[in-house]
C-alpha cells in the first residue's frame, strides 16, 4: 500500500470542486481543470481587479493562491499536465510556473486586499 497524497482531477471545472479525503495513511486531493493560453493572463488580471473592487466573494483569488502554493518548478506542471488538471497552451513549462508565480502573489502585494482580507480572517494574509 502507498502511503501519501494522490492528486486528481475534479469531475467539474468549477472552482468550488476542490477536495480532500484521507483515509488512514492515504489521502486524494482532487481540483479542477485549467486551461493556461495567451488570453489567461489578461483575464486573469480583470478577475483579480473585479474581485478587488467589489464586495463579492474571493474564490477566483484563493484558487489562485492554492495553485501557485502547488506550483514552485516547471516539474510541477508537468505533473499537473500528465493528470489532466492542467492544460498548458501556453509555452514551455518554465512559463507556465512563472506565470502562476507571478500571479499568485499579485493580490499580496495589493495593500487594498491585504486590508480587506485581514479584517474578514483572524489569520494575516502574509501567513495564508
Amino acid at each position: 500500500m502507498d502511503a501519501g497524497i494522490r492528486i486528481e482531477r475534479s469531475p467539474t471545472s468549477h472552482l468550488r470542486d476542490i477536495s480532500f479525503r484521507a483515509n488512514g495513511i492515504t489521502a486524494c486531493l482532487r481540483i479542477p481543470p485549467i486551461i493556461i493560453d495567451s488570453s489567461t493572463k489578461a483575464m486573469f488580471l480583470n478577475l483579480i481587479a473585479y474581485k478587488l473592487s467589489s464586495d463579492v466573494e474571493r474564490d477566483f483569488i484563493s484558487y489562485l493562491r492554492f495553485l501557485d502554493s502547488l506550483i514552485d518548478h516547471a516539474d510541477d506542471i508537468k505533473e499537473l499536465q500528465s493528470i489532466g488538471i492542467l492544460q498548458n497552451n501556453l509555452g514551455t513549462h518554465k512559463e507556465v510556473t512563472i506565470f502562476f508565480n507571478t500571479i499568485g502573489k499579485l493580490g499580496i502585494k495589493l495593500p487594498c486586499l491585504q486590508r480587506r482580507e485581514s479584517e474578514n480572517s483572524e489569520a494575516p494574509l502574509e501567513s495564508l
